[in-house]
C-alpha cells in the first residue's frame, strides 16, 4: 500500500511537470473580450434574490457538493465554470476507491474522519469566461496577453550589440542623444522602446539624481542634472523617459533604485513601462540561499589569495608550495580543487561580481566614491570621468542582460512568470501631509522618551550615589555591591590643597566613569554598562550580574538553582580572572551562587551583551525579566525602552524614503523634468497634499523568487506601545480613491497539503490537508492547535513550529525554539517534546527501501508524513520545476551540483555533510514551497490585469507582501475591484488543485474570507492605530466576504 501511495504521489509531480512544460508550446491565441460593456463580474440571475434596499444580488442558487470523505466543494454551478467539459469528450477521473478507503484510514487514525466543519450554503455566481479550454490554457493565453509585446522587445535587445559609448560627453543638462558619426543633439527623452538605464546620485547631499546614461540597440544618451551645472537652485529633479503609454523595456542592475529618479512613475496611473532588473534575472537563475552564501564567500577570498600567489613574484614559491597541495590544508580546504560544484554556479549579486561570474568582466568601482566624496563643484569638474564611468556600468549591464535574460526564459518559461514583473515593478504607495507629521511626531516622542529614560537612570544613579559613605548598604544590595565604590579620596598637594584636574572629587570610580570630563555632561543611557545595575534588572527575581566573557549572566543560591541546572548554561566564573571574585560569593545558607547565562536568540555559545537589546523585550513583556525592589523609575525606564525599540531601528530608512509631490511632476515639472521647488509645491490647490513614494523593490531577491525591500516589506503592524509603528498607516489613498486588498488564507500552508492530497486525488485526504480545510480553532482540530497541544504552548506560538516544519526545518530547530518560548525547559526536555511533535507530525524515517527515491526511504505515521514525502521526492528532483507554472530551481541547488547533495538530512529532514557536500535539503524543500507561493501570486496579479482591463476597472497594484495583496482603486470601482480580487482567487486556487490532479476545488478556500475596503494600510480594517507617537485612533475600513460582495448586485 504504501508503494502504491508513493506511486502516485511522484506520478502527480512527475505529469505536472511535464504538462506545465508542454503546454508552452501552445500557440497563443487573443483572449475572447466578450461582454466588454458589462459593469459586473457575474451576470444577474433569471430569478435572484432581493436585498433589503431591492436591488438584485449576484449570487445564483445552485447545487451544493460534497467529496467522499465529505470536504465541500464548490457548488455545481462553478464547478462547471471552473472545470469544463472538455471538447475532446474526455472527462477526469474520480477517486480510485482503494484510495479512498486509504485516506478514511490514514484521517480516523489521526482522529480527523467526519469531523467537518464547512456545511455552509453553497455559493455561486457567473464568473467571465475561460479564455481557453482548461485553467492551464486560460492562463498561459492571459499571460501571454500581458507579455507578448515585451517579451518580443526583450528578445530583440538580447540579441542587440549597441554602439560604442562617445568619446566625449557634452556639458548640456537634460537627455542628450549620442549618434554613432560622433554627432549629438538635445532631446526631451529617449526615443528607443528598449533601454539599459543607470543613474548615479551624490547621496551625501541629495536622493535626486545628479546624472544618468541609457543605451539602446542604436544610440547612446546621457543627462545632467540642471542643479549640477548649476541652472538650478533646486537639486529635485526628476528624469523623463517620455511618453507614459507607450510600451518600454527599461533594463537596469536593481533597477528599482533607478526608477525612484524617473518622473513619469510619479503618478496615480500606472505607466507601460517595465522595468527588467538583471539583479533579480540573476537571483532566479544563479542565485544562493543564505546558508550557501558563507561558504561561497571564503572560497572567494580563497580564489582571490590564490590569484595574488600566483600573480606576485614576490610570492611565487609559495604560490607553488599552495598549488602543491601541502599548504591546502592550511588554508582550511578552500583551494580550487575542493570547492563544492556549486560555488562555481553562483554568485553574489552585486553588479561587479555577476558581471564577473557571467561575463568574466572585472569592473572597478573605485571612482563611485566621488559621488560621496565631491560636493557639486567637485563631480562637475570630473562630469567626463563620471559619465564615463556611468556609461560603462550600463554597458556592462547589457552585457549582463545578454547572459542572463534568455537563461530565465529557461528557468521560469511561463508567460505569467515574466507579466507579473512589470506590476511587481511599478508599485506605489501615496501619501498626504501626514507623512512628514508622522515623522516629525515619531522623532519627538522618541526624542521624549530617550530623555525620560535617561532622566530616570540619572535619579537612580544619584540615589545609589546616596549611599556612597554607607558600604554596610551597598556591599549588601545585590546590584550596588557590582559598582566600583573605590576612588572616593581625595588626592591632596604637599600643601594641604586638593590636587587639580580632578574628576567628580571624592566621587566613585563607577560613577566618575559616566563623565568624559569634570565639566561634561552625565553620559548614562540603557547601553552604558552599569544602567542593568541601577534598573535592578533580574532573571526570574535573581538579580543580574556582569560576568566578563559569559556576558549578563543570573545569580541563583545554590538551593534554588536546581531548575536551572538542566535548562540553562551554568558559568564558571573561576576559570577568568575578570570574575574569579564572584565564585567566591556565598549565599544565606553557604552554599556558593551558582551563575547562568542570560540566553541569547544565536543559541547558547553567544553572549548577552546588554540585556535592554530588542531581541529581549519579550522577556520583558513576559516579566521573566525585570526590576526587582519596586523601583517606579525603573519600571518606567523599562517600559520607555521598550517603546523606543521600533523607531530605533527604523527611523533611518523611514527618514530616508524619498517622497515626492504630485504637483513636482505636473506642469511645473516642464519637459526636462524640473521639479518644482518647495515653496512651489504649496500652491498647486487640493492636489498640492498628495505625495509619492517608489518602494525601491527587487521583484525577485531570493532564490524562491520572493520580493524584497527594506522597509515596506518588512513592516511591522501598529502596537500601542512602539514609537512609529503605526509606519504602514501612514500611506493613504488620495480623495477619491481607497486600497482594496486580501491576505492569502494559509497560502503556503495549503500549497504543501495540497502535496499530500494529491497522493489520494482527493482535498483534504491527508490529514493536514483535511485540517487546514475543515480544522477549527473551537474543535481544537486545525494544525495550529494541535501543535500547541503537543508543545504545551499558545496557538499563536505554535505557528511559527508549524510553518518552520513545513519549510524543511528539523528538530534541533523545534528544541532551540521550544526553549526560546519556556526557558524552565532543559534541553534534553525540549529534544523530548521536539521528537514527540515531529512522530505526531513528520512521522518516523523508513529506510533501506531501495525502490522508493534510490534508498533514501519515506515518512510514515505522522500527519503530514505523505506531505514530506511528497516535497522530499520532490526535491530529490535533478532539476525541480514548481507544479503550476514550471519554474525551475537556481543552479547553486541543483541536485548535479550539490555533490552527494539531495539527500534527506536525517530524521530532521535538515541540512548535513554527505560525502565533503551539503545536500540544502532544507533549502530546496523551503524552495519548493516558497516558489509555488510566488507562482500564486502571481496569477494573482496577471489575472487581476485582465479582469481591470476587460471591466475598465480603475486600479493599480499598489504593494505586495509575500501573501498580502494590495490595490490602489478608484472609490466607485472599489466593489468591482474586490470581486475581480475573489475572481481571481478562485481561477488560481483552481488552477493549484487542477495541475496537481485534483480536478475540483474546496469552497472552503475557494475565495478570500475577507477583501478589505479602506483608506489606509494596515494589517485589519479595525485596527486602530494608535501608538505613543499617533494617539489619534483612525476610523475603520471595510471588510466584505464573498457573499457580502454577491450580495452589492450591481454596484460589484
Amino acid at each position: 500500500m504504501r508503494s502504491r501511495c508513493h506511486h502516485h504521489v511522484a506520478h502527480a509531480f512527475e505529469r505536472t511537470q511535464q504538462t506545465s512544460l508542454l503546454r508552452l508550446l501552445v500557440p497563443p491565441a487573443p483572449p475572447k473580450w466578450s461582454c466588454a460593456h458589462r459593469k459586473c463580474y457575474a451576470t444577474e440571475a433569471q430569478a435572484p434574490p432581493a436585498q433589503q434596499d431591492g436591488s438584485p444580488s449576484l449570487a445564483i442558487p445552485s447545487e451544493a457538493r460534497y467529496n467522499e470523505i465529505g470536504v465541500q466543494h464548490v457548488s455545481r454551478h462553478m464547478h462547471e465554470q471552473l472545470f469544463p467539459p472538455r471538447i475532446d469528450g474526455r472527462i477526469p477521473p474520480k477517486p480510485d476507491e482503494e484510495l479512498v478507503e486509504l485516506s478514511k484510514k490514514h484521517l480516523a487514525q489521526h482522529d480527523l474522519l467526519g469531523k467537518t466543519s464547512d456545511t455552509g450554503p453553497p455559493i455561486a455566481f457567473d464568473l467571465p469566461d475561460l479564455q481557453g479550454e482548461t485553467l492551464d490554457e486560460h492562463f498561459y493565453r492571459l499571460g501571454m496577453d500581458s507579455a507578448d509585446d515585451y517579451l518580443k522587445l526583450s528578445k530583440r535587445y538580447a540579441r542587440a550589440s549597441p554602439p560604442p559609448k562617445p568619446r566625449k560627453w557634452v556639458r548640456r543638462s537634460g537627455w542628450t542623444k549620442y549618434y554613432a558619426d560622433g554627432s549629438e543633439e538635445a532631446i526631451a527623452s529617449p526615443d528607443a522602446d528598449v533601454l539599459t538605464f543607470d543613474v548615479e546620485v551624490m547621496w551625501h547631499e541629495t536622493s535626486f539624481p545628479a546624472m544618468a546614461c541609457a543605451v539602446s540597440a542604436d544610440h547612446w544618451y546621457a543627462w545632467l542634472s540642471p542643479w549640477l551645472l548649476g541652472e538650478s537652485e533646486s537639486d529635485r529633479h526628476l528624469i523623463p523617459l517620455g511618453d507614459p503609454d507607450k510600451k518600454r523595456i527599461i533594463v537596469g542592475h536593481n533597477i528599482g533604485y533607478d526608477r525612484a529618479r524617473i518622473k513619469e512613475e510619479y503618478d496615480l496611473k500606472q505607466s507601460r513601462n517595465f522595468f527588467l532588473d538583471t539583479m533579480s534575472l540573476h537571483v532566479a537563475v544563479n542565485g544562493m540561499c543564505s546558508r550557501q552564501r558563507p561558504s561561497w564567500t571564503k572560497a572567494r577570498k580563497a580564489r582571490e589569495f590564490q590569484d595574488k600567489l600566483s600573480q606576485d613574484d614576490e610570492y611565487e614559491g609559495l604560490g607553488s608550495l599552495v598549488n602543491g597541495g601541502s599548504s591546502a590544508a592550511g588554508m582550511g580546504g578552500l583551494m580550487e580543487e575542493e570547492e563544492e560544484p556549486w560555488v562555481g554556479r553562483s554568485s553574489a549579486n552585486s553588479l561587479r561580481d555577476v558581471a564577473k561570474f557571467h561575463c568574466g568582466i572585472s569592473i572597478d568601482k573605485s571612482r563611485r566614491e566621488w559621488f560621496g566624496e565631491l560636493d557639486r563643484a567637485g563631480v562637475l569638474a570630473r562630469y567626463d570621468e563620471l559619465l564615463d564611468y556611468c556609461a560603462a556600468d550600463v554597458d556592462v549591464t547589457h552585457k549582463v542582460y545578454k547572459k542572463v535574460f534568455p537563461n530565465f526564459l529557461e528557468t521560469c518559461p511561463h508567460p505569467v512568470s515574466f507579466a507579473a514583473l512589470r506590476h511587481l515593478s511599478t508599485e506605489i504607495l501615496p501619501v498626504n501631509k501626514g507623512w512628514g507629521a508622522y515623522i516629525a511626531n515619531a522623532e519627538a516622542t522618541y526624542q521624549r522618551l530617550s530623555k525620560g529614560v535617561e532622566e530616570r537612570l540619572v535619579g537612580l544613579a544619584e540615589k545609589a550615589l546616596l549611599h556612597k559613605d554607607s558600604p554596610e548598604v551597598y556591599e549588601k544590595d545585590p546590584w550596588l555591591s557590582q559598582l566600583d565604590w573605590s576612588g572616593q579620596e581625595i588626592r591632596m598637594t604637599k600643601s594641604g590643597r586638593p590636587a587639580a584636574r580632578q574628576k567628580k572629587v571624592g566621587m566613585p570610580k563607577w560613577y566618575k566613569e559616566l563623565f568624559a570630563k569634570d565639566d561634561a555632561p552625565i553620559a548614562l543611557t540603557v547601553r552604558t554598562r552599569v544602567s542593568p545595575l541601577l534598573l535592578r534588572l533580574a532573571w526570574d527575581g535573581w538579580p543580574l550580574v556582569w560576568g566578563g566573557k559569559f556576558g549578563w549572566v543570573f545569580r541563583v543560591p545554590g538551593p534554588s538553582s536546581g531548575k536551572y541546572v538542566a535548562s540553562m548554561t551554568e558559568c564558571d566564573m573561576a576559570g577568568d580572572p575578570e570574575t574569579a571574585q564572584l565564585s567566591d560569593a556565598f549565599d544565606e545558607s553557604g552554599e556558593a551562587y551558582r551563575y547562568f547565562k542570560l540566553p541569547h536568540p544565536d543559541g547558547p555559545a553567544a553572549r548577552c551583551a546588554s540585556p535592554m537589546a530588542k531581541g529581549y523585550l519579550t522577556y520583558f513583556e513576559s516579566g521573566v525579566l525585570g526590576s526587582e525592589g519596586g523601583e517606579v523609575y525603573a519600571r518606567e525606564a523599562l517600559e520607555m525602552n521598550a517603546g523606543c525599540s521600533y523607531w530605533i531601528s527604523a527611523r533611518d530608512r523611514i527618514s530616508c524614503q524619498m517622497v515626492v509631490h504630485a504637483a513636482e511632476v505636473g506642469a511645473a515639472g516642464g519637459a526636462d523634468g524640473t521639479a518644482a521647488s518647495e515653496g512651489e509645491t504649496g500652491e498647486k490647490g487640493e492636489d498640492s497634499d498628495l505625495a509619492f513614494i517608489l518602494p525601491q523593490i527587487i521583484p525577485m531577491g531570493t532564490i524562491t523568487r520572493r520580493a524584497v525591500e527594506n522597509t515596506w516589506l518588512t513592516a511591522a503592524n501598529a502596537k500601542s506601545n512602539r514609537v512609529g509603528s503605526e509606519l504602514k498607516s501612514m500611506i493613504t489613498a488620495p480623495p477619491g480613491y481607497c486600497f482594496v486588498g486580501a491576505d492569502v488564507d494559509s497560502q503556503e500552508l495549503w500549497i504543501a497539503s495540497l502535496v499530500g492530497d494529491a497522493s489520494f486525488k482527493l482535498h483534504g485526504g491527508n490529514a493536514l490537508g483535511f485540517m487546514t480545510l475543515e480544522g477549527t480553532k473551537a474543535a481544537g482540530t486545525d494544525l495550529h492547535s494541535r501543535t500547541a497541544a503537543i508543545l504545551g504552548i499558545s496557538r499563536n506560538d505554535a505557528k511559527v513550529f508549524n510553518y518552520g516544519r513545513i519549510y524543511g526545518a528539523g528538530v534541533k530547530f523545534a528544541q532551540t525554539l521550544l526553549r526560546r518560548f519556556n526557558t524552565s525547559l532543559s534541553e534534553a526536555e525540549a529534544e523530548g517534546i521536539a521528537k514527540e511533535l515531529y512522530k505526531q507530525t513528520k512521522g518516523v524515517k523508513i529506510r533501506g527501501r531501495k525502490g522508493l527515491r534510490g534508498g533514501a526511504g519515506f515518512w510514515c505515521g505522522g500527519t503530514e508524513s505523505l506531505v514530506f514525502n511528497g516535497l522530499e521526492g520532490f526535491a530529490q528532483e535533478e532539476r525541480p520545476r514548481t507544479p503550476v507554472l514550471g519554474a525551475g530551481i537556481t543552479e547553486a541547488l541543483r541536485k548535479r551540483y550539490l555533490g552527494g547533495g539531495g539527500s534527506s538530512g536525517g530524521g530532521g529532514g535538515g541540512y548535513k555533510k554527505e560525502g565533503g557536500s551539503s545536500s540544502y535539503l532544507t533549502s530546496r524543500i523551503n524552495w519548493a514551497i516558497q516558489s509555488s507561493g510566488v507562482d500564486y501570486l502571481h496569477l494573482l496579479i496577471v489575472s487581476m490585469e485582465y479582469l481591470t482591463r476587460r471591466y475598465g476597472i480603475h486600479a493599480r497594484l499598489a504593494l505586495t507582501v509575500h501573501d498580502e495583496i494590495r490595490y490602489l482603486a478608484r472609490e466607485g470601482d472599489k466593489y468591482r475591484c474586490a470581486m475581480a480580487l475573489q475572481v481571481a482567487n478562485v481561477w488560481t486556487r483552481a488552477l493549484f488543485s487542477q495541475q496537481m490532479g485534483i480536478h475540483d476545488l474546496p469552497q472552503a478556500c475557494a475565495y478570500f474570507s475577507a477583501v478589505d475596503v479602506d483608506f489606509v494600510l494596515r494589517k485589519e480594517v479595525d485596527m486602530s492605530c494608535v501608538t505613543p507617537s499617533h494617539p489619534e485612533a483612525i476610523a475603520p475600513g471595510e471588510s466584505l466576504g464573498i457573499r457580502e460582495l454577491l450580495g452589492k448586485g450591481r454596484e460589484a
